[in-house]
């Protein structure tokens, strides 16, 4: 990445910025001092603050700007990585305006400017990308329903099933605040609708201009629901166990989609990613129809039988030729019986090389499964989801009937 820029987005992230009007940056400045500047002069308005003169609405609504502009500078970090940033791109796959402004750009420039100039494609996908962190998680199930429903738009009804699911979390303390965002993933057809309800009282320590205080405040549960019309699946991120999933997609039907539902919880797959042991990443099909190559594994956790609380991983090398996490296992670990006897695998990241048939140029992905039937495939491409699933159906991690669930 070339300082120049790198200065030349954050000025236009500054310039873009609520907060940028009221700061005092000498962009004339050498290249290299110009992070710094940036730096010292918001650090400058938040210290001038309580001497400023300013009445007291002024004042707020600098204060407001400034948490705005570190929490934007949050954001910005947080998506300012290769699978956000290409969860970004998709969405402005047709806006050229896009495609030339981030052309030399890293991820880190990338994000910036996204969020100064398609805040909304920004938003969209940032809420994309934290529903799949929660996918397969504690408080994530996955059901099937009618396909080609038509989730509304209209407000009143959006409105009227939010406050619908705060009542869930009345027992809890919860308020009566409610906030919803609709989004659509930039890949398929899937709207996403996140739900943030006025949580319990809590109490919180911190400083405020300078001084430690205590407040009280209210932070906002978050529920989420994504529905993905042409096939009916649809994937629920709810608190407070099965009974409050089934509510929440009650409540959809009645007013997002206006009828009855008929949910098919559709039950995790378990990987049997102990048949990957033996460090022989043989298949029992042919995949070079796929065009992969060869495939490793990266990293393995095993836990021994009989000792659930302890586990061990191992890391290899990314370099295909040097020696895979299986076989850097068999080396180290000590065996006392048998390798098969002794560990369970429970966790694997599995490496796939493809072979592009017309320059025979080699390439890789990765993705990572774990026994209990969670993974991270979903987060790859619609064509390395296919060879993916295609390499674990061909080495007996999932049967046929599996893949696609």
């Amino acid at each position: 990445m070339s300082l120049n820029t790198y200065t030349g987005t954050l000025r236009q992230f500054t310039d873009a910025h609520v907060l940028g009007p009221s700061l005092a940056i000498d962009w004339d400045a050498p290249e290299e001092n110009l992070p710094t500047l940036v730096h010292e002069a918001v650090s400058a308005l938040n210290a001038s603050l309580p001497d400023s003169g300013l009445a007291a609405s002024e004042r707020e609504a600098v204060e407001h700007n400034l948490h705005l502009w570190h929490d934007d500078l949050r954001r910005a970090h947080l998506m300012s990585n290769p699978l956000s940033m290409k969860e970004v791109l998709t969405a402005c796959a047709s806006d050229q305006a896009v495609q030339q402004a981030l052309v030399g750009r890293d991820p880190r420039e990338q994000s910036l400017w996204m969020l100064a100039h398609r805040d909304k494609i920004f938003r969209d996908s940032e809420l994309h990308i934290a529903f799949q962190a929660k996918t397969n998680g504690k408080y994530w199930k996955k059901h099937r329903i009618q396909r080609g429903l038509d989730p509304t738009q209209d407000r009143d009804k959006l409105e009227a099933f939010c406050h619908e699911v705060a009542t869930l979390y009345k027992k809890v303390g919860g308020g009566d605040g409610t906030h919803i965002e609709v989004s659509r993933h930039s890949s398929g057809d899937s709207v996403q609708l996140t739900i943030y309800v006025e949580g319990p009282i809590t109490a919180l320590a911190h400083f405020s201009e300078n001084h430690f205080k205590r407040i009280t405040t209210r932070i906002a549960l978050e529920a989420a629901l994504v529905y993905q019309p042409s096939t009916g699946f649809i994937e629920t991120v709810v608190k407070g166990g099965v009974r409050n999933h089934t509510a929440v997609l009650e409540l959809f039907g009645r007013h997002v989609v206006g009828q009855q539902i008929t949910p098919e919880e559709i039950e995790k797959t378990r990987y049997k990613l102990n048949v990957l042991r033996d460090g022989m990443l043989e298949p029992f099909e042919d995949w070079s129809q796929y065009g992969v190559e060869k495939v490793r594994l990266r990293r393995a956790r095993f836990t021994p039988k009989g000792s659930t609380g302890i586990s061990f991983k191992i890391e290899a090398s990314p370099d295909k030729d040097q020696d895979d996490a299986i076989r850097l296992a068999l080396d180290n670990l000590q065996i006392h019986h048998s390798f098969e006897a002794e560990y369970n695998m429970d966790g694997a990241t599995v490496m796939v090389y493809t072979m592009n048939r017309e320059d025979r140029r080699t390439a890789h992905f990765s993705f990572d499964l774990y026994s209990t039937g969670s993974s991270t495939i979903k987060n790859l491409s619609d064509h390395n989801q296919h060879i993916a699933n295609a390499v674990l159906r061909a080495l007996n991690v999932i049967e046929n009937q599996e893949v696609g669930e």
